[in-house]
């Protein structure tokens, strides 16, 4: 860029020392947005004069402001203003050349549409994130764990909706350590089938969506990946088993099992149930060669063996009952339903079936969301919540449920509004022992419940102390070999243009990471597409 005459000095002056963001506003966005666009721009010219370690590069569709004047004329006059205010305040550059190839050379980034154009950034090794014009507003990160895991003196998670594996000291409750797990997306919407497991000296990592299953070695701090049999498997199971020295992972809306051999470093998939896909449910029952489960929304229990590799299954209760999961208490099997505040109980010798409904009268969820995990103990089964406000025992005895730990509960409101989302109660909840490991979302905190004792321990607030923790939590950029693009919005406390641009600028993306000097980049990628490159 110091040697060949391709844009204006004042540009060049602009650029100098600068990480440059490439801004693409389309016909389409601007037809599909319109008055939401126009106030997006707005709040994206502001975003930037507020941040002077970064340069905005505007490069509006040619016809941009043709389309507006004959199908938008009411937002005609905003748009010129908007123009007008971008060049007399000089909050960026503003490209109206046909030299899309200078503009691809030089920036460091994509931000706007979806377009041919973002496909050339990721070409080229450049990250991408799609604009979203709802989003107008930048809020912090939370530390939000996706699973939990208890080994030694820490508690082990993975923060939800990233690859960042956290670890933090059990006694005091501070972060020791955030790892980023390679070739993972640093930002990537899951749902809740996550697993850590203790294997010894390393831990097993499973994450939904993904296509490799990792060991991480503590001791060293390396990760190992064993991608998944056949190649366009990804991993989505809530039931994950150890049977004589395999892991078996049981599938949710497939019809087959994934099998994990850790001696040969082989994830396999066998095919369990020929005529229909089965979703197993998070909770099952594991006795002796047997693993028992439900379909989740189903009234079908299945049953495999681990023996003959054998499935079957039978219905239990009425057709049009929905499990969420089972759970086993001396004679009875239990199985909370999904659409309905109602639990069956099944006697199986007997084969009858109790439905209880004698919910405590301040109990309130969300259908389908009710539920995060349940314990036996006793004779008992503790069903702790994901969208309810309150943990319940379900007392098998005498057919009874009730409120345990009376002082916990969320004043959260579910049943009051059929559309309200609110939060979560718990985000993860594993039992080691008699006690129950939880990070309960409505405290930001963690607590433990002890059911031999029933008494309770509660963390002091869960916050992100230093700030090198925070950026890597916050980070979307990382430093590995992945699919580089991201929607704003998918999580407004991650995946954010500030983030973004915070990634951009400590240089986290590899293409970036890689360079000597911003100059030889933009002259190399400006060789190649132009065929001036002489290699």
């Amino acid at each position: 860029m110091e040697t060949d005459d391709i844009f204006p000095a004042n540009w060049k002056e602009m650029i100098r020392g600068k990480k440059v963001i490439f801004y693409n506003t389309g016909v389409t966005g601007m037809l599909n947005g319109r008055e939401k666009r126009i106030e997006k721009m707005k709040w994206v010219f502001k975003f930037f004069q507020k941040r002077p370690e970064a340069v905005l590069w505007w490069r509006p569709h040619p016809l941009e402001l043709s389309t507006i004047q004959s199908m938008l004329p009411e937002l005609e006059k905003q748009y010129r203003e908007l123009m007008r205010q971008y060049k007399e305040e000089n909050i960026g550059i503003l490209d109206e050349s046909a030299d899309l190839k200078r503009a691809i050379a030089v920036s460091d980034a994509y931000y706007g549409d979806w377009s041919s154009v973002a496909e050339l950034f990721k070409a080229v090794k450049k990250p991408v994130l799609y604009v979203n014009d709802m989003v107008k507003e930048i809020r912090d990160a939370l530390y939000l764990p996706g699973t939990v895991c208890v080994k030694d003196e820490f508690f082990w998670f993975i923060q939800l909706n990233s690859n960042k594996l956290v670890k933090v000291n059990r006694s005091t409750y501070e972060t020791v350590d955030i790892i980023s797990i390679p070739t993972e997306n640093p930002y990537k919407h899951r749902m809740y089938n996550y697993h850590i497991i203790d294997i010894g000296s390393s831990l097993l990592l499973l994450l939904e969506k993904s296509k490799n299953i990792y060991e991480y070695d503590i001791a060293s701090g390396k990760f190992t990946a064993y991608p998944l049999k056949p190649e366009d498997k990804r991993f989505h199971s809530e039931i994950v088993i150890e049977h004589d020295g395999k892991w078996f992972m049981f599938p949710y809306n497939d019809s087959g099992i994934l099998e994990y051999d850790r001696h040969l470093g082989n994830v396999d998939f066998k095919l369990c149930a020929e005529s229909q896909k089965i979703k197993a449910a998070k909770c099952c029952v594991y006795i002796g060669t047997k693993i028992y489960m439900v379909s989740s929304g189903t009234n079908r229990v299945f049953q495999y063996d681990f023996v003959n590799h054998t499935c079957t299954f039978r219905d239990v209760g009425d057709q049009n009952n929905k499990y969420w999961g089972i759970k086993k208490a001396d004679k009875y099997w239990v199985l909370p339903q999904l659409d309905k505040k109602a639990v069956t109980l099944w006697d199986e010798e007997k084969d009858e079936i109790t439905e209880l409904r004698n919910f405590p009268d301040h109990y309130m969820c969300l259908s389908g969301n009710a539920y995060l995990d349940m314990y036996e103990k006793d004779g008992n089964v503790y069903l702790f919540p994901f969208y309810a406000n309150m943990i319940l025992k379900i007392d098998t005895a005498n057919k009874m449920i009730g409120q345990e730990y009376a002082d916990i509960f969320s004043d959260a409101g579910y049943g009051m509004n059929p559309e309200y989302s609110g939060e979560a109660m718990f985000l993860c909840a594993k039992r080691y022992g008699d006690c129950i490991y939880t990070y309960a979302l409505y405290k930001k905190c963690w607590q433990i419940f002890d059911l031999e004792t029933m008494s309770v321990e509660n963390s002091p607030l869960f916050e992100i102390d230093r700030q090198e923790y925070r950026e890597k939590i916050e980070c979307i950029l990382d430093n590995e070999e992945y699919e580089e693009s991201f929607c704003e919005g998918e999580s407004v406390l991650i995946c954010n243009l500030n983030n973004y641009v915070k990634g951009v600028q400590k240089d986290f993306h590899i293409g970036n990471a890689k360079a000597t000097a911003k100059e030889s980049v933009g002259v190399c990628i400006y060789g190649i597409l132009t065929g001036k490159d002489e290699k």
